[in-house]
């Protein structure tokens, strides 16, 4: 039988890091609040990455002698950052089940060996 959750027994009970203070559903810890951010880093690093490759092939494709300040993006670059944008909704979206389900069966086996 398992000791309900009160008042006295709260604060051995619920885990301390950052992000959700729910004891069974932490997926904003596991997903976004890592350590140095390093999640976010990485998407960010991605990102910009990518927004430079856009940048590039849209600026191959204008004749050389082109000024910056009439450069504007190709319509075709805008689909593509949206779709960049759309994959990683989804990649973090995927990583936060993931990462939610992990952490669900770590908690159920600490469980079962207390």
């Amino acid at each position: 039988m398992t000791t309900p959750i009160t008042a006295a027994t709260a604060s051995t009970e619920i885990d301390h890091r950052p992000g959700s203070k729910f004891p069974e559903i932490d997926v904003f810890a596991d997903v976004y609040v890592r350590p140095g951010n390093e999640l976010i880093k990485s998407l960010h690093a991605t990102m910009v990455e990518k927004s430079q490759l856009v940048l590039q092939e849209s600026a191959s494709q204008l004749p050389s002698d082109t000024p910056i300040e009439s450069m504007d993006p190709l319509e075709d670059s805008k689909n593509q950052v949206t779709a960049l944008t759309q994959e990683v909704a989804g990649l973090r979206s995927e990583l936060a089940s993931y990462n939610y389900l992990e952490s669900r069966e770590r908690r159920s086996q600490e469980s079962r060996e207390f």
